[in-house]
């Protein structure tokens, strides 16, 4: 994953403008339909951009704690527990 800027910018892109382009596309693609009334499809798809943008904040954090813990990952502790695993199984069988 790109270096966040301040804000939670990812990448030079902030979350807001990915999570507007979004919206935009999914206009432009069919899959959203422009209500008549304009106050409803406005609230509407003002939800629809909250929506997005925290599943991208959510997802970059998300990202970033397994980045996280893939640098502090030791293959030993890992292989110490799948013995410990395959003992307690066998000792079941």
């Amino acid at each position: 994953m790109m270096p966040m800027r301040e804000g939670g910018d990812m990448a030079g892109t902030s979350v807001s403008e990915m999570a507007r382009d979004i919206v935009v596309a999914l206009i432009q693609s069919g899959k959203i339909h422009v209500h008549d009334d304009a106050t409803r499809q406005g609230q509407w798809l003002g939800d629809l951009f909250k929506a997005v943008h925290q599943k991208i904040v959510v997802q970059g954090a998300i990202e970033l704690l397994v980045e996280d813990q893939l640098k502090n990952f030791n293959l030993d502790d890992l292989r110490q527990l799948r013995e410990l695993l395959d003992a307690e199984i066998a000792a079941r069988s």
